[in-house]
């Protein structure tokens, strides 16, 4: 199974927190999504990231599965998941529910979407969004595009940079569960500390550099 990742590409689409965009926190998040994914019996093909989202619908020729990962704007107490699938498609859909399932389970402040699952051809009075419309209609390729939460909300702007690995890690579990993947390497890990740091400030940017490097990091406090 050949998975391909499409981050957004939107760097005008700026979180109400945090100094960053859309476009940073999803391309460091399609990252984490890839690092997991390559521990499974699946390929990964990342989004050339310097091309417009225009560019992906040909790229993605040839792959299993097209998943955009954006964060969403809306009002500022806007809040929860959401996922668009093609109504062709049964698996585009039952993808976009095992997504939302995943993301709900580790939300924080829940959500207050009146539907969280919603076909993707609905929008711009049938049009459909790009990301729904063209990977299947070109090449007949599943696709979903996920909203991770909001990023017009301060508390769940926030939540998104603070948890990015865990939202890349509630992906792949969806990923998992949908399609029975199983792990090719060991179960045994090897963990490398990098620093400590006496304030929480120091200790978080350099969690937010390596996590942009595309490690898997976390703060463990003592």
């Amino acid at each position: 199974m050949i998975i391909y990742l499409s981050p957004s590409n939107q760097p005008a689409n700026r979180y109400v927190v945090g100094n960053t965009t859309e476009k940073i926190e999803m391309e460091q998040i399609a990252k984490l999504v890839a690092q997991e994914l390559n521990l499974y019996n699946c390929k990964v093909k990342m989004a050339t990231l310097s091309q417009p989202i225009s560019y992906r619908y040909d790229e993605a020729k040839g792959c299993d599965l097209y998943l955009a990962i954006h964060s969403n704007a809306g009002s500022a107490t806007a809040r929860g998941a959401e996922a668009y699938y093609h109504p062709s498609s049964k698996e585009s859909k039952e993808l976009a529910e095992a997504l939302v399932k995943e993301l709900n389970s580790i939300s924080k402040y829940g959500s207050n979407r009146w539907k969280q699952v919603q076909s993707g051809m609905d929008a711009f009075n049938g049009a459909g969004y790009g990301e729904v419309r063209e990977p299947w209609k070109r090449h007949k390729i599943p696709p979903v595009l996920l909203e991770v939460d909001f990023h017009s909300n301060k508390d769940t702007a926030r939540w998104i940079i603070d948890n990015k690995v865990d939202i890349a890690l509630a992906i792949v579990n969806a990923l998992v569960k949908k399609y029975g993947l199983k792990k090719t390497v060991p179960n045994t890990m090897y963990y490398v500390q990098v620093g400590a740091f006496r304030y929480k400030k120091n200790a978080e940017e350099l969690r937010d550099k390596l996590i942009k490097d595309g490690y898997n990091v976390y703060i463990k406090q003592e």
